[in-house]
């Protein structure tokens, strides 16, 4: 076969590209009175290449064979959507709890929320996973005017938000699958 001699005569080439770097770089190794010096290491390297040559065919065939049969599963990213579906919630009273709305988020996409770039100077608006952390500074994530912030979580009903002034609003959006 053309591609079975291909690959012997690629094999062949690395061989003797092998050899003639490691030969390049032994007459650079001079000994003090200028005569060459070649490391006992590089003369193994030339006889243990020089005796796998009868080899090198048989390994190559054991090699393409296993390549055939491999198959490769990869998980990137993932597929692009036809839609998105955006949502906010006004958080009309201070230091109340709004739960997100029901919104399934596809596999490998994510969640993201966001404080409106129109709130009030100073206005956060606190992001938690349940209504008593969203109404506590410390254990909620604030978000400033226009901050947004990411999750990769199956449902935004799944996320809680509140805010320091009355009338800041929140902004939910994702990727949709049909």
């Amino acid at each position: 076969m053309a591609g079975d001699n291909d690959a012997k005569a690629a094999a062949g080439f690395s061989a003797v590209a092998a050899i003639a770097a490691a030969l390049a770089l032994a007459k650079k190794v001079q000994a003090p009175g200028g005569e060459l010096v070649i490391p006992k290491e590089f003369w193994d390297l030339i006889i243990a290449i020089a005796a796998s040559g009868g080899t090198i065919d048989n390994s190559i065939q054991e090699v393409i064979q296993k390549l055939t049969k491999l198959s490769i599963n990869v998980q990137g990213w993932p597929p692009n959507v036809r839609r998105i579906r955006t949502f906010a919630i006004v958080c009309a009273v201070v230091g109340q709890t709004y739960q997100g709305g029901q919104m399934t988020i596809p596999s490998g996409m994510s969640l993201l929320i966001k404080a409106s770039p129109l709130n009030g100077v100073g206005s956060l608006i606190y992001v938690a996973p349940t209504a008593a952390d969203s109404t506590n500074p410390n254990s909620s994530y604030p978000l400033v005017p226009n901050e947004p912030v990411s999750y990769a979580i199956q449902d935004a009903d799944q996320i809680y938000v509140s805010t320091n002034i009355a009338g800041s609003t929140a902004i939910f959006s994702a990727e949709q699958e049909t």
